[in-house]
């Protein structure tokens, strides 16, 4: 039986990248914010939250303040913390009692890196900071800056603090 090693190219090449960039269908993505039970950027008090007969105690999100809540929310998240999804979150704590030097920063730093980049495929790190704010101070902050892959290409700032 004989093959062939020849191929024929059939219509023009496409480009590397899209020149529009990423789109989709619906415009506007819908989340549920945390904290749950908050209003008009007031916490509900709880003897509210007991009676089921009360309705829109649940704050609706979109766009860039879902995307700062889900990633809050996962840098915040210990793994394995969440039922049913024992891969979801990143293990922060394991470094409270570390020396606080640049070997625990350059490795919080790794750890952020490859959280994100396998539950946000649609950001784009531009910066990631982790400093002690002074010497001999045990917390540990983590300051990112970050840039939405769509039609706005926003960067946004979030902030998480260990200890």
């Amino acid at each position: 039986m004989a093959s062939t090693l020849t191929t024929n190219q059939y219509g023009a090449a496409l480009p590397l990248i899209p020149e529009r960039g990423v789109s989709s269908k619906y415009k506007v993505r819908y989340g549920v914010q945390w904290p749950w039970a908050q209003r008009a950027n007031q916490v509900v008090p709880t003897e509210y939250l007991s009676n089921s007969n009360q309705a829109g105690y649940v704050s609706k999100a979109a766009g860039l303040s879902l995307i700062k809540n889900n990633v809050h929310q996962l840098l915040s998240t210990q793994l394995g913390q969440r039922v049913m999804l024992a891969d979801y979150g990143i293990n922060l704590t394991k470094f409270l009692f570390e020396p606080v030097d640049e070997t625990t920063f350059m490795l919080i730093r790794e750890e952020i890196y490859a959280t994100l980049a396998k539950y946000f495929s649609t950001l784009n790190i531009l910066s990631l900071k982790v400093f002690s704010p002074a010497p001999g101070y045990s917390a540990i902050i983590i300051q990112l800056t970050l840039q939405l892959f769509d039609e706005s290409l926003e960067a946004f700032d979030i902030g998480v603090k260990i200890g």
